[in-house]
């Protein structure tokens, strides 16, 4: 079967996942739950097909890592409730297409690529990183493909390098705070006590901090007056994106749901109502560049399928509690645990570990057990070691894209600069969020 006919056939059976899921959320009924597990297995063995050859390994590992675990543990029914709880991956990353075909009809984002030639070459970064962070918080790594022809077309090949580099911080920032990634849905739901509009508050704190790092590391030189020139040009994106993340947290608050449910569900509503004002032939288009990214989706949806199986297989095993009550307190606990949380997740992804696999693993475990680490901070922190991986990191989307979109040699990406990020933001996250831990009191 060839590659085009394969990607049709998973497009469509995307679609019905994604509405029959949405349908369960809405309705609670079995059927429509029923019919988005058969569509999400049969799009699974499709995805192991055209996937890329390091995540197909690497969900065959975690996999059978999942089946292995089952069956020792003799709970065998762990996998399915591990496949159902992943269902919900199947509208999320639909709705998260469809915000970015329609973002491609918006007239601001034509505007966002006007008055970017005056700029300096420190500006031209500074503007890349704050638009990366913007854009990307909603489009994800889409934003970089909107940024790059703007400021690359006279730009030499270092110049492009350090481009690049600007806009795989900026995206790995917003990984730490927004919903719109599957980062804090992904972290949330193995620890549901954490609320999402106060996880997505602490995260945005560490996110700070990062811009904080990055301008002290590559743009030190720039001025109070150059700095707000350069990114004068991003405020057509404070309205609308005010309005999607207003929106997804009020919907948790009011109608109960969870974060992710709440991306899932109120995505396709904001988008739909935007584009009935822009009139049927930006709905014909924007449903055509959605069904195309539907067929092209596998890599995502297939790791965080089995990364998801994997932690609650883990989690729902009963010697999990009893591995945590033994390891608390007297092994580690609070903030020399935070540490380790943080320097195991990001160094894991520096060797081609998604930082999925090992927060499915290890967070798990210390949601299950006293050790006085709050709910808030485990999830935040887990997701802010997952950003700083996907700014660094060779092996993650973020820096892959940043190297293609800005026509570099993705091992150009990681340098001594780069590295010193790292440890600065190790160093300055994993005091942030003790601190925080303290000041919330620790409850685990």
């Amino acid at each position: 079967m060839s590659a085009a006919p394969v990607g049709q056939w998973s497009g469509a059976l995307l679609a019905v996942v994604w509405l029959a899921e949405l349908g369960a959320i809405v309705t609670r009924q079995p059927l429509l739950s029923s019919l988005a597990t058969v569509g999400l297995a049969a799009f699974v063995l499709l995805a192991v097909l055209r996937a890329s050859r390091h995540i197909r390994v690497l969900f065959l590992l975690v996999s059978s890592a999942s089946v292995a675990i089952a069956l020792t543990l003799a709970d065998a029914g762990a996998l399915l409730r591990g496949f159902e709880r992943a269902q919900i991956f199947g509208a999320f990353l639909p709705s998260v297409l469809l915000l970015r075909a329609t973002a491609e009809e918006s007239p601001r984002i034509a505007r966002l690529r006007e008055g970017i030639g005056r700029l300096s070459p420190t500006q031209a970064r500074n503007w890349v990183l704050y638009g990366a962070h913007g854009l990307g918080a909603v489009l994800n790594v889409g934003a970089m493909a909107i940024l790059a022809p703007v400021v690359t077309r006279d730009a030499s090949d270092d110049e492009r390098a350090q481009l690049a580099g600007a806009a795989a911080r900026g995206v790995g920032t917003a990984v730490m705070w927004s919903p719109f990634f599957v980062s804090m849905a992904f972290i949330s739901q193995l620890v549901p006590a954490a609320p999402l509009w106060q996880t997505m508050l602490a995260g945005a704190g560490a996110a700070l901090l990062a811009l904080l790092a990055s301008h002290l590391l590559f743009a030190r030189d720039l001025g109070a007056t150059a700095f707000a020139g350069s990114i004068r040009q991003l405020g057509a994106l404070l309205l609308p994106t005010g309005i999607m993340v207003g929106t997804v947290v009020a919907a948790t608050l009011v109608f109960g749901v969870s974060g992710l449910q709440a991306v899932a569900l109120m995505l396709p509503l904001l988008c739909l109502a935007y584009l009935a004002t822009r009139g049927g032939a930006a709905i014909r288009a924007t449903a055509q560049r959605t069904l195309q990214s539907f067929g092209r989706l596998a890599d995502e949806l297939l790791i965080v399928t089995g990364a998801t199986v994997l932690g609650v297989v883990i989690g729902s095993a009963p010697r999990v509690a009893d591995l945590a009550a033994g390891m608390t307190p007297t092994l580690i606990s609070g903030a020399p645990l935070l540490a380790a949380l943080v320097v195991v997740l990001v160094g894991l992804g520096q060797v081609g570990l998604h930082p999925m696999i090992g927060a499915s693993i290890v967070v798990p475990i210390i949601a299950s057990g006293a050790f006085g680490i709050d709910p808030v901070v485990l999830v935040a922190s887990a997701v802010f070691s997952w950003g700083l991986s996907a700014a660094i990191s060779i092996f993650t989307l973020p820096v892959a894209v940043a190297a293609t979109t800005f026509g570099v040699p993705v091992r150009q990406l990681y340098t001594a600069a780069t590295a010193r990020f790292a440890v600065l933001m190790i160093g300055a996250g994993v005091l942030y969020f003790a601190l925080l831990n303290t000041w919330l009191g620790g409850r685990g």
